[in-house]
Order: structure tokens, then sequence, then C-alpha cells
């Protein structure tokens, strides 16, 4: 196989059709689907039979026993596939139909670098999938040096599914497991770690952003995970101290870690809960962001709003200033 794509399903019965046909119609032949049920209690595991039953030399289907979460579902799915690359997509999105041979093809031609990114779109429907982009051009990429260009790991989505990574490079440094945002610490470790990068920026991969379902609304909402941010930072920094890349990356690294962390903090601001239970996590939030990562203020704001947002950025600042917190 030349490309194994994971796609961990979770009650996704509404969009799972979809998401199999945008991986069914890949002109890339020598593709392996790896669908894991995550023990959903509603349709997606008999949708993912009939796909299996139809295209049985397509579709390997794989089912969790309990909920595992997707770090864990991710991982076994790892275990399973043999292509030379490995991708995974969220079982409510979809991709373009020559995604793949594009990625792949083009990673030959540059002498396979380790991981291959390209172009995320947020999407409301499936207008995207309707659409053959055949009147679309596609553009043949380019190879980026990581230790001479390190500001480009700074511009890619944390997201794993607008990647492809070269299998030998992830089958022993698998997701942090039982954990929120685990993409993070997963697609930076490993972007730190590439020597090359294959970059596109071509409208590829079709994310479903829904406001009412899905992991991005627990974002908007109270959410018992908030400290999840800090072990996903944490095991970020423990991944490439390994790797001895920490010192080597160190600024971007804890650019990282306070983007991200800060970004939750930005959330509870819009949560709708008591006002003095929110002023009591932001404040603890704000205490271990600091304590951990130290004072944001040391980076460019055009370079953290980019990440955070221009009127998120200012609430904060606004908050430490009167918290005196700094």
């Amino acid at each position: 196989m030349k490309v194994s794509i994971i796609v961990p399903v979770y009650n996704s019965e509404k969009y799972l059709k979809d998401c199999l046909a945008s991986l069914i119609n890949q002109t890339l032949k020598e593709i392996e689907i790896i669908a894991i049920d995550d023990a959903s209690s509603d349709k997606s595991l008999e949708i993912l039979k009939e796909y299996e039953k139809k295209y049985p030399n397509k579709i390997k289907i794989y089912t969790n026993s309990k909920n595992l979460g997707q770090g864990a579902t991710r991982n076994k799915g790892i275990e399973h596939a043999t292509g030379e690359y490995i991708g995974f997509l969220d079982s409510d999105d979809y991709v373009n139909f020559n995604m793949y041979a594009k990625m792949y093809d083009m990673a030959k031609k540059y002498d396979n670098p380790e991981i291959i990114t390209t172009g995320l779109v947020f999407a409301k429907n499936s207008d995207y999938l309707i659409n053959s982009f055949k009147g679309i051009s596609q553009t043949k990429g380019s190879v980026l040096n990581v230790a001479d260009n390190p500001d480009i790991i700074l511009d890619e989505s944390p997201s794993v599914c607008n990647k492809l990574f070269r299998s030998d490079t992830i089958k022993n440094a698998l997701f942090i497991e039982e954990r929120m945002w685990e993409d993070i610490a997963f697609t930076y470790a490993k972007l730190f770690k590439a020597k090359r990068i294959l970059k596109f920026n071509d409208a590829d991969y079709f994310y479903r952003r829904r406001a009412n379902e899905g992991v991005s609304s627990k974002n908007n909402q109270f959410n018992n995970n908030l400290f999840d941010i800090f072990e996903v930072c944490d095991y970020l920094e423990r991944e490439l101290k390994e790797a001895s890349k920490y010192e080597q990356y160190k600024y971007y690294v804890r650019f990282i870690q306070l983007a991200y962390s800060l970004y939750r903090v930005t959330e509870v601001f819009s949560w709708n809960i008591d006002e003095n239970k929110k002023h009591d996590l932001v404040d603890k939030m704000c205490k271990l962001v600091v304590e951990k990562y130290g004072d944001w203020r040391v980076y460019p704001k055009e370079f953290l709003s980019s990440k955070i947002g221009i009127i998120e950025l200012e609430k904060l600042n606004e908050y430490f200033k009167k918290s005196k917190q700094l």
C-alpha cells in the first residue's frame, strides 16, 4: 500500500457516508482505509459494515469494545496501517478526490519527505464533495528544510488530518491518550523532528465546522477537560527533549505552548457559567500558563494574534492589567 488513512468513528451516522465516499473515490488506487468504530451508539457501525461489504479490498473495519477516545483509536489504527505514508481523516469531514494521489506522487518526486501537508478549508455542508474540483489547478508544492526555516512550523495547523506522515516516523511515537487536543502534541512534535516538509496550499481537506456538535462545540461551553491542554503541551516538550530537539527549537515550542494554552483561556471568557467561577478558572489557568511557559509578551503581538485572535489577545492583556498578575 502507498497510503493508509485512519478514520476513528464515533456516532457519525449523519456525515459518515460523505467521509467514506471521498476516500473510496480517491484517484490513488493503492490506498487502504482503516475505519475504527469507537463504540458508537448510533448506526455508524452499520454504515461501516455496508461499505466494507461493498469495497472489501479497500476498507478494513475494526471495533472498540468500549469508547477509548480519538487518541487511543488513532493509535490502534497506526498499528494496523501498512502504507508507506499514513494519514488521518475525521469521520465528519471529507477530502478532495485527488488529494492523496497528488501528495504521494510529489513525495516520490521529492525523495520521500517525512511530512506532506496541504490546505484545510472550513465547510458547512457537502457542497465541496459534489464539486470534483477539475477546474481548480493543483500546485506542485514546495519542499522546505525545517532547520533552516523553523518559522514554517508556526504557520501549520495542529491538525493531523491535512497531512501525510511517512510511516517509519510515527510507528513508535503515538498520540497521547484520554486527553483532548491530542493533535497539538503529535503534529508539532513530528514537524519539529522532520528534516523536510512537502507543503501544498490547495483546497484539499474539508473540515465540517458544526456549532452545536463535535469537538469544536465543546470549546464554547463548560469543559471538564480544560486542563488537558497543559498535559498536551508538556507532552510535546518531553517528546522533543527525548529526541534532543528541544533546545534547538525552544523559542518556537514555548510559543506553541503559550498560544494554545492561552487560546483555551480565551474560550472560558465566552462560557455561560457563573461569573465568579469563570473568574476563578481564568485566574488559575493564567497563573499556570505564566508559571509553566513564561510571559507571552516576549512574542510580537501579531505573532500571537495569528493563533489566538486580535480581540481575544486584547481581552487577555486587559485581564492581566486589572488582576496585576504580571
